[in-house]
């Protein structure tokens, strides 16, 4: 009630408003977040009529309708319908049965205000559909609309806070399947065609408006008395033996957790799953119609225990989606964070049982605090919640940020207010703005009612504010008794810190150690309790997993831990002081040679499989970026070695292929390779242990790089091993990239400066990282200026994860100064250049740019 007087309240002042100054709202390109406001409260019971039309052919363009009905409350504006492509797609436009005076400006279809009216209007368009996000292949087609595509492929009113019914019919080649959103109501058969005619959806945002269209299978199992159904195009029956059982294990387990989480049923008409090959995402919460990536789906049998573990909280957290996110929308893409939040804070809760003998808090230790720090720590970080003007430039709103440092502060709040107060906030939450937009602020309203804890200060500390605190112990003893011990908090520039949160230190001994609790809020505080303690072996500050920040080791600290690391017998706390070692290493404390030298001694000892893999993870990091050529060669075969005896001697096939994956990495010695060349050509098996073919295509792909006197052979031979379609076509596109001739690999480099050349985002990505790989350096560096000159354009023609991503692999193999030199120049020459795109340069440059 309180939400509708609200409302109400609003649309008076604005209508008011605009009753006394007229003023025309401007014409701009995207989506700007004054004109979505002005229509968020100008029109409602917004409802699309569509109707597509899908040739076989990838090339053919693709005819569309649009009817849109909805309630305008005001004429004194003209109305602007967002469609970001050319003029000469729209075809026909009619207002209210009349053809339409349209004018065409800045990615808007404009319709005079003299043609509409109060109450109800209708708005037919015939269009031909943009190609941008409709992710058109041979045999096959997916939408992708998240955050602003919609406007792409279709005229609309693309912004998450207007949201429609959408109903939805389809042509097709008849030996195609076609899926959306609404449930199939029929089907007619025209000759060679098919036409879907689908149900009206429940209201949404136009960035979940999904359908997908092509040659696929499909699997259906009951759950609850309802159907859902999996469309994939997986080929090899083993795999699909192996891993459809788990898929709708996990599915089914998801959907009853949140219903009793939420107290709300499912919300929606039905939940179909499309499994899609080299999909951009891991998944995507589109209702009724949810994507997901074949190679997170569809795992070896040898897969390792993080790869089961993330495919199940990969389905948890789009299952999640669909009442935080699709059920419950944000008002405006600045908090996008929002859908995500939840969506992996519940997912890790959601798939603890399956995993019983799994850690839990050392899981969500190891899932979500190396990947925030891998951006909180370098220079240009940014807070959760962000500043967005535009809706055009959402997607630099996505990030290491959102995903997994927003979890951690949800821990931290659920930690203040207790689980069941959380519950059922989130419950009220839920059905307070069901089929409607909230903010964060609504649910802190909702949850402040529950604390005496200042909520409202607490999280613009924690969502505002950029960056991570840097948290010092400093210790004063006189013999061998602690007689001061003050914990200091400071930003990344040295200001003093103003984090709140809990700190859980851990004095360790030779036999034992001791626990105790500071609250950290304030910039310095003094740790009574340790005064008269002996001085301890170490410290670690963050010992319980939940605090987060840099923690710099102090000097005896860091020497007991790169020597004792397994002497730590607490799995949380061990993995806890891998990350510090490796964050000191980052921060300049640590150098990589130290860092190599203590993991080898660890590689035999560590039995752990999440801390083993984190573990190796850093391994193959530091050794190619952290390390010289001369140091890597030092100790490079004794870390072969060390790999190969632990890998040849473990049973569990978890651990066994984590070792394959960082040997494979690592292995530069003659000997090594020989035999690696040998496992690939199934001459010698590893103490048991088979390659799948994906495991075999990246070895062929490893060597191809290693060994360039065998190269053609490799990329030859496993081309034709290949069975599946999908990925032989994506190996015939990174094969260049992996030539031996310069030449062929630096014409591969220049096609991808053309955007029809880089529509599959993860073949690209793959072939780049190829093209940057730390043996390549010296050639790589001649890439990276035009890499960062593309970045621009690439931000607007690619998916949300795309301009990070190219970055990121740009950058992945550069260790020297030159590298950082390149970007600062670019940088330097550019002081107007994008503040959102910056910050990504500066995040994933951080390694070059400390050099």
């Amino acid at each position: 009630m309180n939400k509708q007087l609200t409302l109400m309240i609003l649309i008076c002042m604005l209508l008011s408003a605009c009753n006394k100054n007229t003023k025309t709202l401007p014409v701009e390109t995207g989506v700007a977040k004054t004109l979505a406001d002005y229509r968020k409260v100008n029109i409602s019971d917004l409802q699309y009529q569509l109707q597509f039309d899908i040739p076989e052919e990838k090339t053919t363009e693709i005819s569309g309708k649009n009817k849109m009905i909805f309630e305008l409350k005001s004429v004194n504006q003209d109305l602007q319908i967002d469609f970001r492509e050319d003029a000469s797609l729209i075809k026909s436009v009619k207002t209210n049965g009349n053809n339409s005076a349209y004018r065409f400006e800045l990615e808007h279809v404009i319709i005079p205000k003299e043609e509409l009216k109060v109450g109800t209007n209708e708005i037919e368009l015939e269009f031909i559909a943009g190609n941008t996000s409709l992710n058109r292949n041979d045999e096959f087609l997916y939408t992708l609309f998240v955050p602003d595509r919609a406007r792409t492929a279709f005229p609309c009113f693309d912004q998450p806070n207007l949201k429609g019914k959408f109903q939805l019919n389809m042509s097709v080649p008849s030996h195609w399947k076609a899926m959306g959103n609404g449930k199939l109501v029929q089907t007619k058969e025209n000759g060679n065609r098919t036409t879907y005619e689908f149900a009206k959806t429940k209201p949404l945002p136009t960035y979940l408006f999904s359908f997908v269209a092509g040659k696929f299978e499909t699997i259906t199992r009951e759950h609850n008395g309802r159907k859902h159904t999996m469309y994939h195009r997986e080929t090899d029956p083993e795999k699909l033996a192996n891993n459809t059982d788990e898929i709708f294990r996990m599915l089914f387990e998801s959907l009853d957790w949140l219903e009793e989480y939420t107290d709300v049923p499912y919300p929606f008409a039905k939940y179909d799953i499309v499994v899609i090959p080299s999909f951009q995402y891991g998944g995507m919460e589109h209702t009724g119609a949810t994507l997901y990536n074949a190679s997170r789906m569809f795992l070896d049998k040898n897969a390792t225990q993080n790869r089961l573990l993330a495919r199940a909280n990969l389905i948890a957290h789009e299952t999640a989606h669909m009442w935080f996110g699709d059920l419950v929308t944000m008002k405006w893409f600045d908090q996008v964070w929002l859908k995500e939040i939840f969506a992996n804070f519940l997912a890790d809760k959601i798939t603890n049982p399956s995993f019983k003998d799994m850690n839990h808090d050392l899981k969500f230790q190891m899932a979500h605090f190396p990947s925030s720090y891998s951006v909180d720590r370098t220079t240009g970080p940014n807070p959760i919640n962000q500043v967005l003007p535009n809706l055009k430039d959402a997607g630099t709103m996505y990030g290491a940020i959102i995903y997994h440092k927003s979890p951690i502060v949800m821990n931290m709040l659920e930690n203040i207010i207790g689980k069941e107060s959380l519950k059922k906030g989130l419950q009220t939450y839920m059905k307070n703005y069901a089929y409607d937009n909230a903010s964060w602020e609504d649910l802190i309203a909702i949850l402040d009612a529950s604390t005496p804890f200042d909520l409202k200060h607490w999280s613009k500390v924690w969502f505002n504010k950029a960056g991570r605190p840097h948290l010092t112990t400093n210790i004063s003893s006189r013999n061998g008794k602690i007689t001061e011990l003050k914990m200091v908090q400071k930003d990344a520039k040295g200001n003093p810190g103003d984090w709140t949160q809990d700190l859980h230190l851990i004095f360790g001994y030779k036999n034992e150690s001791k626990r105790i609790k500071v609250n950290m809020n304030v910039p310095e505080v003094f740790v009574e309790n340790a005064k008269g303690m002996d001085v301890p072996e170490y410290i670690i500050p963050n010992a319980k997993g939940d605090a987060y920040g840099f923690f710099k080791l102090d000097k005896q600290s860091k020497q007991y831990l790169l020597e004792n690391l397994d002497g730590i017998k607490d799995d949380l706390v061990r993995g806890i002081a891998l990350i510090n070692l490796y964050e000191n290493l980052r921060e300049g404390f640590l150098s990589g040679n130290e860092f190599v030298t203590a993991i080898e001694k660890q590689i035999a000892k560590e039995e752990n499989s999440l801390i083993l893999e984190r573990m190796l993870s850093y391994l193959k990091s530091v050794y190619w970026i952290d390390q010289t050529p001369d140091e890597r060669k030092k100790i490079g075969k004794q870390l072969e070695d060390t790999l190969w005896i632990r890998l040849s001697n473990e049973n569990d096939m978890s651990k066994k292929s984590s070792l394959y994956s960082a040997l494979s990495s690592i292995a530069e010695t003659p000997e090594r390779l020989s035999q690696l060349f040998k496992v690939w050509k199934e001459e010698i098996a590893i103490g048991g242990f088979s390659l799948s073919e994906t495991k075999a295509t990246a070895l062929a792909c490893n060597l191809a790089i290693k060994m360039p006197e065998k190269a053609d052979e490799l990329i030859k031979t496993q081309t034709e091993r290949i069975q599946n379609p999908d990925r032989k076509k994506k190996m015939h596109f990174v094969a260049p990239a992996l030539s031996a001739d310069a030449e062929v690999r630096n014409e591969f480099f220049e096609s991808l400066k053309k955007e029809e050349n880089r529509q599959i985002e993860r073949w690209t990505l793959e072939a780049l990282r190829y093209l940057n790989h730390p043996l390549r350096e010296t050639e790589a560096l001649t890439y990276l200026p035009d890499a960062l000159e593309l970045l621009k354009e690439i931000q607007i023609t690619g998916d949300i994860f795309f301009p990070y991503n190219w970055l990121s692999v740009s950058y992945s193999g550069h260790q020297s100064k030159k590298a950082g030199d390149i970007t600062r120049k670019f940088l330097e020459e550019r002081p107007d250049y994008p503040e959102n795109l910056k910050l990504k340069i500066l995040q994933a440059s951080d390694v070059v740019l400390k050099k």
